[in-house]
Formats: structure tokens, C-alpha cells, sequence
């Protein structure tokens, strides 16, 4: 008996699951996978259903009724409001740290792998700090920086290029080894 309940409670809430993917903007190397996993159990509602650092994307499953305050069946929250607020509770449990995206429409073998020698990045904060700087720029589809502080970025080269990226590091105040 203990079983059948057990599983029509499992059956009802994958009835009311609901899933939504994205590209995350935050990713900025491996030990921010835990970060973000630690940060997203912090989020009423919401779990972390997948997540893939090498494409910077995660899907988060919820429940669209609990997750929407005043949700109303007869007028369900177009995809916009459930992006909306799934980026609202990410951008608060993390204090701004990651953020949400559209999941990139290129190709990925249209994408252009570059990589950027860093000056010195020897903590955390400071590799994260050179990593946003480029990651929300416009054909920057996703970026790492790693312990060396090696920073690679996948670009839509019709829409950035390295020089862009330079310039924005140097913006930032990032200094950049010459080969």
C-alpha cells in the first residue's frame, strides 16, 4: 500500500512538472557548477533538473501553479513571465552571480573558439570578474576562464571578434599577456 501511494505521488508530480531550458551566464569555471547547484536549492519551487558546464545551459523543472504567485489556470503565464521569474529567484539567491539567457540558436560548429592569455587571476572573484566582462557581450555565446588564467570564449564571429574582446578586457581593467 505504502508503495502505490509513494508512487501515485511520484506519478502526480511529474503530471505537474513543468521544464524549461537556458543558457546561463555565470559558468565562469567548474567550481561554479557546485555554486550554482547550492544556490538553486535555495529557490522556492524550483529544481535543477540538468546542467552542462561545456554548453553553459541548465533546465530547471517546477511546478508552473506554485512557482507563479496568483497563478490562474484559465490564464496560464505566457514562457516570457516563467523566464522572467525563474531569473528573478536565480539573480536573488545569488545575489546577481548568474543570470539567465536564451539558449544560443548558432550552431555550435558556426561558433569560433578564442582564447585569451590573462594577466594575473589568482582567486575566485578575480577570474570571475574577467569572465563577466565578456560574457554578456553581444556574440559571446559562452566563456571560461580557468586557474591559468586562460579565458575562452565560443563567439558568433558575424557579431564579435577578439579585438572586441580585448578591448572590453582592457576596458575592465584585465590585463592581457602578450604572446
Amino acid at each position: 500500500m505504502k508503495h502505490l501511494l509513494l508512487l501515485s505521488s511520484l506519478i502526480a508530480l511529474h503530471l505537474h512538472a513543468d521544464e524549461s531550458k537556458h543558457r546561463i551566464i555565470g559558468l565562469s569555471e567548474p567550481s561554479r557548477e557546485q555554486d550554482l547547484r547550492e544556490q538553486v536549492k535555495t529557490m522556492p519551487e524550483v529544481e535543477l533538473a540538468a546542467l552542462n558546464f561545456n554548453t553553459a545551459e541548465v533546465t530547471f523543472r517546477y511546478d508552473v501553479a506554485k512557482l507563479i504567485p496568483n497563478y490562474n489556470p484559465k490564464h496560464p503565464p505566457k514562457t516570457e513571465a516563467i523566464t522572467r521569474h525563474l531569473e528573478d529567484l536565480l539573480r536573488a539567491a545569488s545575489n546577481g552571480t548568474f543570470t539567465l539567457q536564451p539558449l544560443s540558436t548558432l550552431p555550435a560548429d558556426k561558433l569560433q573558439k578564442l582564447e585569451i592569455q590573462c594577466g594575473l587571476l589568482d582567486c575566485k572573484g578575480c577570474r570571475y570578474g574577467a569572465y563577466i566582462t565578456i560574457a554578456k557581450l553581444d556574440g559571446v555565446e559562452r566563456a571560461t576562464v580557468n586557474e591559468s588564467a586562460l579565458l575562452t570564449a565560443w563567439i558568433d564571429p558575424t557579431k564579435t571578434n577578439r579585438e572586441d574582446l580585448e578591448a572590453a578586457l582592457k576596458k575592465g581593467r584585465v590585463e592581457l599577456k602578450t604572446p
